[in-house]
């Protein structure tokens, strides 16, 4: 509906869950439409006029066009991958670049929303590979802090970033540590065989401690283009262990603007959305995020 700009009923959606054998019967049909759309309010009411979906009694439509919020966009785009396996894998098995690009639309997003925070980004990327070693330089060198020399004893000659492709910071005027800081893994949705849950306890705090000296233990964060029900989000919490940022909290910035990604991410993230969208399933197999 969302990329497709048609609206869509709850009548459709009925017929569609039926005619498929979803549901054999329409009571059941309509008891899950009640519970999406009561979902559906709710991420309403945390995005506000940032939500690009209007949510009325019998149907839904687009607010704009998939374009004007491409972060919301992306988000969903990647989501839709898991359930859309086929769609996914026509543009081929290298998720390099859509990895890149959520880890610029995770950094943009903190940096909206929690401005007195700094970010660095560590992750590896093919247009400007770094191992690890480098990594560890550059990140101590940006934390004031030292190498504990122990890196090759705990880590693979081949590591990258080990897991690590965020570090979230809120500095204090003395420069001293002892400060809130945070590791984090982006994890832009299923690629290939590996599904973004076999990365919730990453990156490993004992690793990086035994890489990095720090002066105070870090915590932990996860960031995702998911959006969950209350439940699994509180489970996910847990598992995490730390800061979780589902996509819902990423796009916290679209309340006072969608177009709150820089002009350089917009673009590239719209050029990498196009060709997805074009090949996307008919309105009779749509998704709505």
């Amino acid at each position: 509906m969302l990329f497709g700009n048609a609206p869509v009923s709850k009548a459709d959606v009925v017929d569609i869950l039926i005619e498929n054998e979803i549901y054999d019967s329409q009571d059941f049909a309509n008891e899950l439409l009640g519970d999406a759309w009561v979902e559906l309010q709710r991420r309403n009411t945390l995005l506000g006029d940032g939500y690009p979906v209007v949510i009325e009694a019998r149907r839904l439509k687009a607010r704009h066009s998939w374009s004007k919020n491409p972060a919301h966009s992306f988000c969903l785009a990647l989501s839709l991958a898991e359930w859309l396996p086929a769609w996914a894998q026509q543009f081929g098995r290298d998720y390099t670049k859509q990895g890149e690009l959520f880890e610029l639309l995770v950094a943009e997003s903190i940096a909206k929303s929690l401005p007195d925070w700094s970010v660095h980004p560590t992750g590896w990327k093919k247009t400007k590979p770094v191992k690890l070693p480098g990594v560890i330089t550059a990140l101590c060198d940006w934390l004031g802090e030292s190498a504990t020399g122990n890196r090759d004893r705990w880590t693979r000659n081949s590591a990258n970033e080990a897991g690590l492709d965020l570090v979230c910071i809120r500095r204090m005027a003395d420069g001293r540590p002892g400060i809130p800081l945070y590791l984090l893994q982006c994890a832009s949705g299923v690629t290939g065989n590996s599904s973004w849950k076999n990365k919730l306890r990453t990156p490993d705090l004992k690793t990086w401690g035994k890489l990095v000296d720090f002066a105070v233990r870090p915590k932990r964060g996860f960031a995702t283009p998911f959006a969950f029900m209350e439940d699994d989000f509180r489970h996910y919490c847990l598992a995490v262990d730390g800061l979780l940022l589902d996509r819902y909290r990423l796009l916290a910035p679209s309340t006072a603007s969608t177009g709150w990604l820089s002009r350089s991410t917009s673009v590239r993230i719209c050029a990498w959305l196009r060709p997805r969208i074009r090949e996307l399933p008919t309105a009779q197999t749509a998704v709505v995020g």
